[in-house]
């Protein structure tokens, strides 16, 4: 439960009890973020958008701040130690979910407001 607590800002969503301060929940997720899976982190960050955390026994623990989170357990890893099942699970949620952190929600072919000259 503890990565819907995180999801949530420290809040467990089920008791909403606070858990950790908001501060401490940001701090983990931006660690999870930078490097929770280990060498991959910035590829996983760019190709998937969102937090995760991988642990070398085949989990995968991810987390949308404000919407959900999500765990998945399935060896075998790759090279850096992460589970291979259990990334594309998440990235296939994360795609169809449209919970990419770093994808505008604004369509490409939108205009572009400009910004008034001073």
């Amino acid at each position: 439960m503890i990565r819907a607590t995180l999801a949530y800002g420290g809040v467990n969503p089920v008791t909403h009890a606070r858990v950790v301060s908001s501060e401490t929940a940001a701090r983990v997720v931006a660690v999870m973020s930078t490097a929770g899976l280990y060498e991959n982190s910035g590829e996983w960050a760019y190709r998937v958008g969102v937090p995760a955390k991988s642990g070398v026994g085949g989990g995968v623990v991810a987390v949308v701040p404000g919407r959900f989170a999500l765990a998945t357990f399935a060896p075998p890893l790759d090279e850096a130690g992460n589970s291979v099942r259990g990334q594309l699970a998440i990235e296939k949620v994360v795609h169809d979910t449209g919970a990419n952190m770093f994808l505008s929600a604004q369509p490409a072919s939108a205009p572009v407001a400009e910004i008034p000259a001073r």
